[in-house]
């Protein structure tokens, strides 16, 4: 018997690996073309800045280790422009293009994203960290203040000057939100984290063609979801104006939680490869975004919980525990897991005193 060794991601499908890498990059288009309409320039400069970038790294490694530019695949491409795509969407309109910092805040993060989270680890499908992810943490831990500059063209006249996550950490200030604004993205954010109407639309399609595990989002939906009502739900109890479903939507529209469950959660290279545990891998990536979110001086939480998220996913795939059925093992972990995060909100949003205002 012959063993063929072949790295992740196990494509269970009747087309081809490029075919799935294609397949996210039609599903990025609609959030990509609204990112361009809302911040024309700083799209154009943040996007090209971040595919050169990346297509520039993954080309010269190919070079390097495989000792010919023949050998640079279109898989190589494909993978480095959705990296690309992925970590200038999560980037600020303005990320102190005034100053000149902007252009070489891009161009690092990038390359630190791309070479750190996946090239030192051998390339596509051996890496264990998300490259844009990592990218995106190491823009925010470098260049903080510039981070939060943001310039949309258009914002809500109650958000205006302040991002969603900044404006919501008052709770009290969620009862003047507009629903519809942030749904549509009107308001001070990233490209294009924020585009909710635009991302569920890629959601669909990547859905309806397999491209995506519904494991993964369903746990991590179901844990955001279900922590979010439930610190609502105190939150409405201590203060009667801020409906417990308003806040829930709230969060669920504000920040990058929607974009990451879609395009970033969902990567089959640095995620494991069970079903029970992508369940467990989604909702533990979502407990740490939300405590971020609700408990730490960061406005947001997400590519951190992506990259924890990541740091578990070989433990979850360890041989001698790891099944496709769901064992005794998988239904204490995810009770365990949902159990502690539960008990915390509960008792930070009770207890705490001035926590909720």
């Amino acid at each position: 018997m012959e063993f063929v060794k072949e790295t992740s991601p196990h494509v269970k499908r009747k087309d081809n690996l490029n075919w799935m890498l294609l397949d996210v990059i039609i599903a990025l288009a609609p959030v990509l073309i609204c990112a361009f309409v809302y911040y024309p320039l700083d799209a154009l400069r943040t996007v090209s800045l971040s595919v050169v970038t990346m297509e520039l790294c993954e080309f010269l490694f190919v070079i390097i280790t495989k000792k010919s530019w023949k050998e640079f695949k279109l898989y190589n491409f494909l993978s480095a422009l959705i990296s690309a795509l992925i970590f200038s969407l999560m980037m600020p309109s303005n990320p102190g293009w005034e100053s000149g910092m902007g252009y070489w805040i891009v161009i690092a993060s990038a390359a630190i994203g791309i070479i750190l989270g996946k090239l030192l680890f051998g390339g596509f499908g051996q890496n264990i960290f998300n490259p844009a992810a990592l990218g995106m943490v190491i823009a925010r831990l470098g260049w903080s203040g510039l981070m939060a500059n943001n310039t949309p063209n258009f914002a809500s006249d109650v958000m205006a000057g302040a991002t969603p996550l900044e404006f919501g950490k008052t709770f009290s200030n969620i009862a003047n939100a507009n629903l519809f604004d942030l749904f549509m993205g009107r308001y001070p954010a990233a490209l294009g984290e924020a585009l909710s109407f635009a991302i569920l639309i890629g959601l669909i399609y990547l859905l309806i063609r397999r491209t995506i595990d519904w494991r993964v989002v369903v746990g991590y939906a179901g844990a955001f979801i279900a922590l979010a009502l439930v610190a609502g739900i105190i939150v409405n109890i201590k203060l009667p104006n801020v409906s417990f479903l308003k806040f829930t939507v709230y969060q669920i529209f504000s920040g990058g939680f929607l974009f990451c469950c879609v395009f970033m959660i969902t990567d089959p290279v640095t995620g494991p490869t069970t079903s029970p545990a992508r369940f467990i891998f989604g909702a533990f990536g979502a407990t740490v975004a939300i405590f971020i979110r609700f408990f730490a001086a960061a406005p947001e939480g997400v590519a951190y919980g992506i990259l924890f998220a990541n740091m578990i996913a070989p433990v979850l795939d360890y041989p001698q525990w790891a099944s496709q059925k769901w064992k005794k093992w998988h239904w204490i972990t995810l009770g365990s897991l949902m159990g502690v995060a539960l008990l915390v909100v509960i008792l930070v949003f009770s207890l705490k005193e001035g926590f909720v205002a």
